[in-house]
């Protein structure tokens, strides 16, 4: 279940119906997912996160999709320390 409730314009506030797209047509800035953040407080939390896949899908109730997902592994990487990178230059 997604808690996306709309996707609103970062500049203008125009509001359009969740689907694809990135820039608002009335202004051309940026848009972003407006959420429902008391319903998702009533589902979501620490554990449940953490006791997800270990992909993008773990966030799955904080992305504005529904329906079946397709898991190729996305997400998750681990952060590796390089310390020979700083000496390189």
């Amino acid at each position: 279940m997604s808690f996306a409730k709309a996707l609103l314009c970062r500049k203008c506030g125009q509001s359009y119906p969740v689907e694809a797209m990135s820039r608002c047509t009335v202004c051309l800035s940026p848009v972003e997912v407006s959420y429902d953040y008391e319903a998702m407080a009533g589902v979501m939390n620490r554990d449940k996160t953490a006791d997800g896949p270990t992909s993008m899908w773990r966030y799955k109730d904080m992305l504005p999709v529904d329906g079946e997902v397709i898991d190729i592994g996305t997400g998750c990487t681990p952060l590796v320390r390089a310390d020979t990178q700083g000496k390189a230059h």
